[in-house]
This record gives C-alpha cells, sequence and structure tokens, in this order.
C-alpha cells in the first residue's frame, strides 16, 4: 500500500491493535535489518527523528562492483587462506568484516536502481562464495557462515526474495532451486531449510510448477551424467546427492500445490537412495516438514503397497499417529 494509505489507517486505527501491527511488522524484519531499525525507532520515539544522511544511503554501486570482483577473484584463489603476496598476512582474517560490509552495501541498493541486476548477480556470487568455504578452504574457517554472523538460511531467503523482487523467470528460479538443493553447508543448515524458504517464495501455482519442471530437468540432466561415469567414481555420490535433493525440492513443491500423489510417485522412482526404505523415511521427513500428518500416513501406506519393511521407529511412530486419528 501507499504510504497516505497506511496513515490513513493508523489515524483510525485501535491502539492495542496499532501496537500489535507495529510489533508484528518488526518481526518481519531479519536481525541485521533490525540494527538499523532500532536507530530509528528509538530516535523518532525521543522526538529526534533521524535525518536521511544523503551519502550514507547512496552507494558508488560500481566502485562496490568492482571491490566485491577483486575480493571474489582473491578469495578463490585463497588468498586469504595460503601465503601469498597478494593479500598480506595480517589482513587476511578481516575478510569476514569486508563480506559483512559488501552485503550491507549491496541491500542498499533499490529494486528500481539501473544496477540492480548486477546487485543481484553480486549478491549471488558473494552467497555462493561463501556456500563453497563451508566445503573447501578459502578463508581459516570450517564455517564461514558462522564468521561472518548470518544464518544461511536468513541469507538465503534474502537472496531469493532480491532475485524475485524483480520478476520471475525460468532462469532465476532454476538458478534458485540449483542453489538450495546443491553447495557447501553451514554446521547447522540443511539443503531442506534453504528449499522451504525458497518455497515460501513461489507465490503462484504458475511458478512452482515452474519451479517443479525445472527441478526435474536437472535431476534428468544429472542422472544422465551419473550414465557417463564408471559404477564406483567418486563423483557419483555427488550426483546422487544433488538428484536426492532436487527430489526433495519437487516433493514439498507437489505437497503446496495439494497433488501429493504425483510428488510421491516421482520420489519412489527417481530417488537414488540403493535401499529403498530409505527413500521412504525421507519422504515421510518431508511430510512432517510441511506440517502434513494425514500425508505421512498415506506415505507410509503407500510404502507397505510398494513392499517395503520400514525400520522399527517408523512402524512405532505409525501405529502413534493412526491411533490418535482413530480416537479423533
Amino acid at each position: 500500500m501507499k504510504v497516505q494509505e497506511l496513515r490513513d489507517l493508523i489515524k483510525t486505527a485501535d491502539r492495542t491493535l496499532l501496537e500489535k501491527t507495529f510489533v508484528e511488522s518488526y518481526k518481519q524484519f531479519s536481525k541485521h535489518q533490525k540494527e538499523e531499525v532500532d536507530l530509528l525507532i528509538a530516535s523518532i520515539l525521543e522526538g529526534k527523528e533521524k535525518q536521511t544522511d544523503v551519502k550514507q544511503k547512496t552507494v558508488n554501486f560500481e566502485e562496490v562492483e568492482k571491490q566485491i570482483t577483486v575480493f571474489l577473484k582473491n578469495a578463490y584463489a585463497q588468498n586469504y587462506f595460503a601465503p601469498n603476496r597478494v593479500i598480506p598476512k595480517n589482513q587476511r582474517p578481516k575478510w569476514r568484516f569486508l563480506v559483512k560490509g559488501y552485503i550491507k552495501q549491496l541491500e542498499k541498493v533499490q529494486t528500481e536502481s539501473e544496477f540492480y541486476p548486477r546487485m543481484v548477480k553480486l549478491f549471488t556470487d558473494l552467497y555462493h562464495l561463501i556456500c563453497e568455504a563451508c566445503r573447501y578452504y578459502y578463508f581459516s574457517t570450517d564455517d564461514a557462515f558462522r564468521s561472518i554472523g548470518w544464518s544461511q538460511t536468513e541469507l538465503f531467503h534474502i537472496l531469493v526474495k532480491k532475485t524475485f523482487a524483480a520478476g520471475y523467470s525460468r532462469e532465476n528460479i532454476a538458478a534458485l532451486v540449483l542453489a538450495a538443493s546443491t553447495g557447501g553447508l553451514s554446521m547447522d543448515s540443511l539443503h531442506i531449510e534453504q528449499q522451504m524458504a525458497l518455497l515460501s517464495e513461489l507465490n503462484t501455482a504458475d511458478v512452482k510448477y515452474m519451479a517443479i519442471e525445472e527441478a526435474k530437468k536437472l535431476v534428468s540432466e544429472n542422472i544422465k551424467k551419473q550414465s557417463a561415469l564408471k559404477k564406483y567414481d567418486n563423483r557419483r555420490y555427488r550426483l546422487d546427492e544433488a538428484v536426492n535433493n532436487l527430489c526433495d525440492m519437487i516433493l514439498i513443491t507437489y505437497i503446496s500445490l495439494a497433488e501429493p500423489e504425483e510428488g510421491v510417485s516421482y520420489y519412489f522412482e527417481f530417488c537414488q537412495e540403493m535401499d529403498k526404505e530409505i527413500v521412504l523415511y525421507r519422504a515421510l521427513e518431508l511430510a512432517d516438514w510441511m506440517g502434513e500428518e494425514d500425508l505421512w500416513i498415506d506415505i507410509y501406506k503407500y510404502g507397505i503397497v510398494k513392499k517395503i519393511k520400514p525400520r522399527e521407529k517408523l512402524v512405532q511412530q505409525y501405529g502413534e499417529r493412526s491411533k490418535g486419528k482413530t480416537s479423533t
């Protein structure tokens, strides 16, 4: 809504409801956004409304872009980790402060800016670097997300929002599906968390179907790559993992469309786990992630029809859940 429309609503609003609205709106900010908003709120409530510092709000984007490009090049060359003559030893630990600063600068670029598409590209590149730094030693840390003070899911969610703010397209949906389903992970993160964040921003059935289609294309591409590898090739593990995670994305998206049957059928056909009981276990976990109690029971029964013998823990859970349904 427009600012004037908001003001009109506030004028006639009940104070209790107004306070609730303010608090609920505040909760929508990320932890890092709250740091800046807190100062603004405090200054306004003290009657010292903060004057906008034009210089502070204006981003010299081309300069920031140049700095990030150089930073990325040095990071991938391990110049912030290994001995080299490019980055002085005492400057290498400061990479985390550089990344924090770059993120803050990029967040200031508005959607209407001519630089917005380039900003999204840089934000994406930084995110992928931090992911890879959880897998390989580009910096002196085992968890690059912790080092920069960001939750991986939170940072990815911001990336998704910024990407879609410029519009939905097959290209950006495919890129985000891949990013959510593959790549390095923070120690306290899971791919399903990134996938749930992405799913929350797929706001229409059309874009959800698009995500499913693009995920299926990626599954086919990875299975094709597998066929060209020898049986015990180490690259098979990474491809299997990618396919399984993409199948997760496909299933939860079908569930969100209220079309779980097609999603479950696809999942059991293409999930690359050798043991079908593990496929069943994974599918049941996804039903839990989606909060679908009835679907959990349906998937369990589907596994039984497929002659899959569930582990004892699942048998017990089925007994408890089905009993609860019977008693109600």
